[in-house]
């Protein structure tokens, strides 16, 4: 495999189509800016690994494309429509989020936090439907016969799957993972890749997911968003070469060591 390639961002979305464009973008709580400016182009239909140190505004990135940031700087939009108008996003973008803490109603079940995230964001599907795909979900999450647990009876790795569940049952557009497998062992983390990418496949959306780990990033993204700690522009890594493969072949072939050489000397140049 060549030396990964390096994308300039402007020109994508003109070349694959619109999905999720910041132009601007910078957020800041009072005392310097967090994030940006910042500008992207990220088509729909694909995956977008987030990568960079703390500080970045990997998270920040995500809270204001869920719409959970009206006083942003620049713009922020997804197909077109606007994000962070009057402190929502745009009524007719469907969002998924699954936030570090997991974000569950403490006291609703696991199988009841699901409906309920269905019900708003499915209002026009029948309860049973939503119901069946509920524990679909969470069965593929392999919660079978903790449905009726409430978060507080559940270890943070099963909270943390429970969140993702009801990410994916909502079909989103625009699917938002802040670290959504940093709580699981190894063995079910794989899994939930795997699950991750089978499911994006069926079901194609735009996602955004933000991990911390190189290896993740280079397995699951079509391209990779690198950030950095300082003020300076986001580089878009593309990752084809990997992401193309069989999932079982990844992690041994050229291509992935390869890329995961490339990162990494592209983050100790941007330290």
């Amino acid at each position: 495999m060549e030396k990964g390639v390096v994308i300039d961002s402007r020109h994508t979305a003109e070349k694959e189509g619109q999905g999720l464009v910041a132009r601007a973008l910078t957020v800041d709580y009072g005392e310097g800016p967090v994030l940006g400016p910042l500008d992207l182009d990220l088509p729909e239909r694909g995956i977008y690994t987030v990568l960079g140190p703390s500080g970045s505004g990997k998270s920040t990135l995500l809270r204001a494309a869920a719409g959970l940031l009206p006083d942003f700087g620049g713009s922020l939009s997804y197909g077109g429509r606007p994000i962070g108008s009057a402190g929502v996003a745009g009524a007719d973008i469907r969002i998924g989020l699954v936030p570090q803490n997991y974000g569950l109603l403490p006291w609703q079940t696991a199988i009841a936090n699901v409906r309920t995230a269905l019900k708003i964001a499915r209002p026009d599907e029948s309860r049973a439907r939503r119901g069946a795909a509920a524990l679909r979900w969470l069965a593929l999450t392999g919660l079978s016969g903790l449905e009726g647990r409430y978060p507080r009876a559940l270890s943070g790795g099963q909270q943390q799957r429970v969140a993702i569940a009801r990410a994916f049952a909502i079909r989103p557009d625009l699917l938002l993972l802040d670290e959504p497998f940093s709580a699981l062992d190894a063995v079910t983390r794989e899994d939930l890749q795997r699950l991750l990418l089978e499911s994006w496949r069926q079901q194609p959306s735009t996602m955004l997911f933000v991990t911390h780990d190189v290896e993740e990033a280079i397995l699951l993204g079509r391209k990779i968003v690198m950030l950095t700690a300082a003020a300076g522009p986001p580089v878009l890594i593309d990752n084809e070469a990997v992401f193309s493969l069989a999932d079982e072949d990844k992690r041994d072939h050229d291509a992935f060591h390869e890329q995961t050489r490339h990162i990494r000397r592209i983050m100790r140049e941007r330290r």
